[in-house]
Order: structure tokens, then sequence, then C-alpha cells
């Protein structure tokens, strides 16, 4: 992507100042999904960033008012027209569904939010989490930045998936979802 489609992809005139690699790179993460919230931890692991860097790099884009600070964490702006970001990463990870299940109706969405939000599974560090209407999507990254958990818990069902970029990290990420998915299993049905 050229610097004037950047431009025009964050709602930039011309002549205004360039995004610099590191803003074209934390906007780049965030608008993998721009309902996700993702923790400053989180960001820090999945761009591979200094803390001082990356704290830098988000002030200045919450400033230009592309991202905005939560309570939780990140996000692209509300301000901005979704369709305006797309993720340009180099290659898409190898994403396998490694558990789907159906969990008790009673169980509780915003509850099971509280329980796993910045929770840590052994090597997987909390990332963020997105809200939807129809239930929730809870993220985690390893420390490397090299495989990503994704649990996606709506009413009634969950499904956990890995995204990873070699073979190599497959058994580990298939490893660590099973942990999760057993983890959500048992809080809901001590509930």
């Amino acid at each position: 992507m050229n610097e004037l489609d950047l431009f025009q992809l964050c709602g930039f005139d011309e002549d205004e100042q360039a995004l610099d690699f590191r803003q074209r790179e934390v906007l780049s993460a965030l608008s993998e999904d721009v309902n996700t919230i993702y923790s400053f931890q989180g960001l820090r692991r999945k761009l591979g960033l200094h803390q001082e860097m990356l704290s830098r790099t988000l002030e200045r884009l919450e400033e230009q008012d592309l991202i905005e600070r939560t309570s939780d964490g990140y996000r692209i702006s509300t301000s901005k027209d979704e369709s305006q970001f797309g993720h340009t990463a180099e290659a898409r990870p190898i994403e396998r569904q490694v558990v789907t299940a159906h969990l008790p109706g009673r169980m509780d969405v915003d509850l099971t939010l509280d329980t796993l939000k910045g929770r840590w599974f052994h090597e997987f560090r909390w990332l963020g989490y997105s809200e939807t209407a129809s239930g929730l999507t809870l993220h985690w990254i390893t420390e490397d930045g090299r495989i990503q958990l994704r649990a996606d818990v709506s009413e009634g069902a969950l499904s956990i998936s890995a995204l990873y970029r070699t073979s190599m990290d497959e058994e580990r990420a298939i490893r660590s979802a099973l942990e999760i998915f057993h983890f959500i299993v048992r809080q809901n049905t001590l509930n």
C-alpha cells in the first residue's frame, strides 16, 4: 500500500502529515477486527514493539482521532467509517477450528468475559475482546506473537480457533485451545 492510499484509508488529505511505519503497523493490527478492544500488552506482544515505542505511537494515533482508548485497551476510532480500514498483513495465518461445543443454556456471557478478561493460559497472554450482537470473542497471543487463540462465546455455543503461521506451531496451539475450553466449561458448570 502506498502512502497516498494510506492517507485516503485514514481520511487524511494529501497535505496532512504522513503516518510513519509504526503508526501504519499499529493501525493494521487494530483493523484486523475493528470491533476488538486490544490490551496494551497484547498489542505489544502482537507487534513485537518496546512498550515506550508503542505508547508514543498510540498517543499519536489517538491525537489524530484514528484510535480510541477505552478502559480495557485500544480500538479503531468509532468516529471513522469501519470500511475505511483494511488489514494489510503480508500473509494470512492458518486458522484451525479446534473446538465447537454446545454449552448449557444458562451460560452467562458477561460473567465469562469478567472471568477470562486479562487471564493468561501458560504461554498465551491476553490480547483483547470484542462484543457483538450475538455474543463475545476473546483473543490470546503467545509472547513471541506466533500463535493466536480466539474463543467465540454466545448463548449456548462455544467455538475456539487457533491462528498460526507454520505447522510447527499447530500442536501447541491446539493444546492451549483445549485448555481454554476446559476452563470455560468448568467455570460455567460451577455457576
